[in-house]
């Protein structure tokens, strides 16, 4: 008997910075353990509007974000069995697409919609009675408190919660024969950071007496304006959200709003998708809300009124209690876990020379934070990614390295297997354990390098998304590292290349361009028309050796030995003939050949050499010495002499006078 299928579910959620996708991510994780199935989160962790009330104008256009909508369609190329999509979390991140158009990608997925509606085949939706929501919260405004000029804050201007709790509003105030002008409604993008669309909306309605917003994160930006106008809420003007978040209980006053519990929607989906697979019949349906009656309506604290027993309200204080507690650990174990990004970075930039060793390294770093599993996923190459040109999910994704099993493994760049329809992610994953993956990408600027998949804890979510970001940067230096590496290799071909041509040149042209002398080639040609013409002549044979050219060129560099070199040179065309033959033969070795029949020269010129080094050496300024060591030979000069063994003679004598040079030449 087969054991039974484990499925692989992939679930997108869009805005991760506020708490109505990050309870998705929670129940998603929670179910998973729950049904046992494999959860593959793909995050778009936008971050413009979670910046832009700390951020300069001009810098806020840089965060890049347009690069998260692209995490959803390595879902593609994923393996997986069923797909949910929150949304109404990424929708206003989306641009123009539409829900149908942005489903169309994913038809072959059986599909889960959460936060919006659509009628697609194949596609199932689910999402909270949103209008029913709204309704509570402004009839409650209306016949409670009396309100009538009731301010509205709807959210992203496509998404389908937005535009069904505007129309509740809408259709609310109208029942109730109250006016409502544009510029009563402000346009947020469902997060905490709308201070300035808040400030605008009191602007335009100084009397106003209430404000309904279309989530909790943006009543949070409510609360921070009316305290900075020294308005009371509660009572100065009164305030509503919707979601019903961790945080609301604990505002001050605490939060009216209407509760929806985006752990049980996820879980809610998760279970829906089982059924798909099985073949169950699914339909779309809307999760009934509740409203939740607290102290920023207007109405008193629940104590007061009678309407919770003092039993409940112990319990009420403890959880908050609790849910505190939890805050404050999640936020120190961020913070400690924030120190290690940068050693982490520091180390990455000791293998920036071998991608292997440096792919192993990330590998190693994030076993260090006791993660179940992880694996990243590289482009090669990268791709360049502006944001206006069309995307499609890339072919050229490859496994790079791993951790799982307590083992971390890395490939040779050559080695990676190749990630295709045939050889998915999830097949790449499988270890025929549990897991709960959250896919980041991984870019820098317009470059994106590939995915990092993680099996973490929830919590852990905002840590990783930040220590992703490093490993972009990390292999953006990596890119510039082996940029520059073959370019230096290039260069150095090249270099060789053309002291290669230079030295043929050489060659053909006889002459050695360091000194103007001849070289080997030259004097080769030089000697043998002389051989070949000559009679009978007394001659000599010089062979001489710059003194220590090594030491000079490691103690004081090769410009130094060039000096050196060049002043040798001169010295011996100064004691020489113009009609005398001298060449460069070697690195630091010299061949002369002289005519004469003089006994005494070989001392005269060995004087004349020494004379002219010591004034050399007296005027030049230079911390060493150059010297020369010389052997000469005597010899008849005839078509029949052997050269070769008047040059091996005088070589002898020039290694037996080296004997006795200076043992270095630092002065």
């Amino acid at each position: 008997m087969s054991a039974k299928k484990r499925y692989n579910i992939g679930v997108m959620v869009g805005g991760m910075h506020g708490t109505f996708p990050k309870q998705i991510i929670s129940g998603a994780i929670a179910a998973g353990d729950e049904f046992d199935v494999n959860i593959c989160l793909f995050l778009g962790t936008q971050t413009k509007g979670y910046f832009q009330d700390i951020l300069l104008d001009e810098y806020k256009q840089d965060t890049y974000d347009y690069q998260f909508n692209t995490v959803y369609d390595y879902a593609l190329i994923s393996g997986l069995d069923g797909l949910i999509i929150s949304y109404g979390t990424l929708d206003r991140y989306m641009g123009d697409i539409t829900v149908e158009e942005f489903a169309e990608k994913f038809r072959h997925i059986p599909t889960i919609f959460m936060s919006t509606v659509t009628d697609l085949p194949g596609c199932h939706s689910l999402i909270s009675d949103n209008y029913q929501g709204i309704s509570m919260v402004v009839e409650h405004l209306i016949e409670k408190h009396h309100c009538e000029h009731i301010l509205f804050m709807t959210g992203p201007k496509n998404n389908t919660d937005s535009i069904e709790r505007k129309h509740a509003y809408l259709d609310t105030m109208a029942r109730h024969s109250l006016p409502v002008t544009p510029k009563m409604i402000g346009t947020g993008n469902f997060s905490e950071f709308v201070n300035d669309e808040v400030e605008k909306l009191l602007d335009d309605n100084p009397d106003a007496q209430a404000i309904v917003f279309a989530n909790d994160d943006m009543a949070i930006a409510g609360y921070k304006v009316c305290k900075k106008r020294g308005l009371v809420v509660g009572k100065d003007i009164l305030i509503t959200g919707f979601d019903d978040s961790e945080i609301a209980v604990s505002m001050n006053p605490p939060l009216t709003t209407v509760a929806q519990d985006g752990v049980a929607m996820s879980r809610t989906a998760i279970h829906d998708m089982l059924r798909v697979l099985q073949h169950d019949n699914v339909v779309s349906r809307r999760i009934p809300v509740s409203f939740v009656q607290r102290e920023s309506c207007g109405c008193p604290p629940a104590e007061e009124s009678g309407k919770i027993p003092a039993t409940d309200l112990a319990q009420e204080v403890h959880k908050l209690t609790l849910t505190i507690a939890d805050m404050k650990a999640e936020f120190t174990n961020f913070q400690r876990k924030s120190w290690f990004i940068p050693i982490i970075a520091r180390e990455l930039n000791d293998y920036m020379d071998d991608e292997k060793e440096f792919c192993l390294q990330i590998m190693e770093r994030i076993r260090e934070l006791r993660t179940k599993a992880s694996y990243l996923f590289l482009l090669d190459p990268p791709i360049v990614y502006d944001g206006k040109s069309d995307w499609t999910c890339p072919e050229t994704l490859r496994l790079a390295s791993f951790y799982r099993n307590g083992r971390s493994v890395s490939y040779e760049p050559s080695d990676r297997p190749h990630v295709t329809a045939d050889n998915p992610i999830s097949k790449l994953t499988h270890d025929g354990d549990l897991h709960n993956f959250m896919t980041f990408l991984l870019f820098s600027g317009e470059r994106q390098y590939g995915l990092l998949q993680c099996d973490i804890k929830s919590e852990d979510f905002s840590f990783f998304y930040f220590l992703s970001l490093q490993i972009g940067l990390s292999l953006r230096y990596l890119e510039i590292s082996k940029a520059e590496a073959a370019y230096r290799l290039a260069m150095s071909n090249d270099m060789e290349k053309i002291r290669e041509e230079n030295r043929a040149l050489d060659i053909k042209s006889g002459y050695d361009k360091l000194t103007g002398l001849l070289n080997l080639h030259g004097l080769t040609d030089r000697i043998t028309k002389v051989h070949q013409t000559v009679t009978t002549e007394n001659a000599h044979m010089i062979y001489a050796d710059l003194d220590h050219l090594k030491e000079i060129n490691d103690t004081w560099g090769h410009f130094e030995g060039n000096f050196a070199l060049q002043s040798i040179s001169n010295i011996l065309k100064s004691c020489l003939r113009d009609s005398d033959i001298v060449a460069r033969v070697g690195g630091d070795e010299f061949v002369a050949l002289v005519t004469s029949g003089s006994e005494t020269f070989e001392s005269l010129f060995r004087e004349r050499i020494a004379t002219a080094c010591r004034e050399l050496n007296a005027s030049s300024g230079k911390p060493y010495y150059v010297e020369i060591s010389m052997g000469i030979t005597r010899f008849h000069l005839k078509p029949e002499t052997d050269l070769q063994s008047v040059v091996a003679e005088a070589d002898k004598r020039l290694y037996e006078a080296k004997k006795s040079r200076r043992s270095s030449i630092r002065k």
